[in-house]
């Protein structure tokens, strides 16, 4: 099983590799989704660090604190899916 997130970004991952009439997402195998699993995952902790831009982004929009926080909340929010996907994956 995959954190919600995982599951979005596998089938995203899925889609755009197979393109417009492909098979549908929740009718493929277990076995066949595996590998877009694991590249979700890895892109999941790829995307763990907020980069310049989008730290720069949200400090302008909210003219609120440093731009620390915003990278803190956002590293904290793909933490707790990759936890959860690594967790499932365990079980």
């Amino acid at each position: 099983m995959s954190s919600e997130m995982q599951e979005r970004i596998a089938r995203s991952i899925y889609e755009s590799r197979n393109g417009v009439g492909c098979r549908a997402w929740p009718s493929l195998p277990k076995a066949h989704k595996a590998h877009y699993i694991v590249d979700a995952l890895a892109a999941m902790k790829a995307m763990r660090e907020a980069t310049f831009g989008m730290r720069d982004a949200a400090t302008r929009r909210h003219q609120g604190p440093d731009e620390c926080l915003y990278g803190s909340v956002f590293t904290a929010m793909i933490d707790h899916e990759i936890r959860a996907a690594e967790e499932d994956s365990d079980a």
